[in-house]
């Protein structure tokens, strides 16, 4: 039931057709370098959701949920604007990812089908430098298994 690298991939595809990333940015999978403006998706632990069938087995639900990071490195330090504007464009990201799931335009995902993406934790600052930072947010996809 855990995600499949290739589901990473297609989580990642899926967050590239949001206009307010730029396709002249890195995008990784699990790697983010010290480097302004990057972007990385990182697969997070969750649980495994179980049912007990009437048999007593323990067995997997067909609902399931896994958890991800979106991070960027961004410009950031005394310069309150741009600051500002690396929230903004959390904000921006979050209020697509809620447009995507009411207009059920989902990603594709090996062994299911996904029902919804959701954000979970708005954005916040996880390290910071001088002059850049790296935010975060957390994602949640949810999916029903073939």
């Amino acid at each position: 039931m855990p995600v499949s690298n290739n589901n990473e991939q297609h989580l990642r595809k899926w967050l590239l057709s949001c206009p307010e990333l730029s396709n002249r940015n890195r995008f990784h999978v699990d790697y983010l370098s010290d480097k302004p403006t990057e972007y990385s998706i990182f697969a997070q632990p969750s649980t495994i959701a179980y049912t007990e069938n009437v048999l007593g087995e323990m067995v997997p639900r067909s609902i399931q949920k896994q958890n991800f990071l979106f991070a960027t490195r961004d410009t950031y330090g005394a310069d309150e604007r741009q600051n500002l504007a690396n929230y903004e464009f959390y904000q921006n990201i979050i209020a697509w990812m809620i447009e995507q799931n009411i207009n059920r335009n989902l990603p594709n995902w090996e062994g299911g089908t996904v029902t919804a993406v959701v954000p979970t934790l708005t954005q916040y600052v996880s390290a910071s430098g001088t002059d850049s930072a790296k935010y975060q947010i957390q994602i949640q996809v949810t999916y029903k298994t073939h």
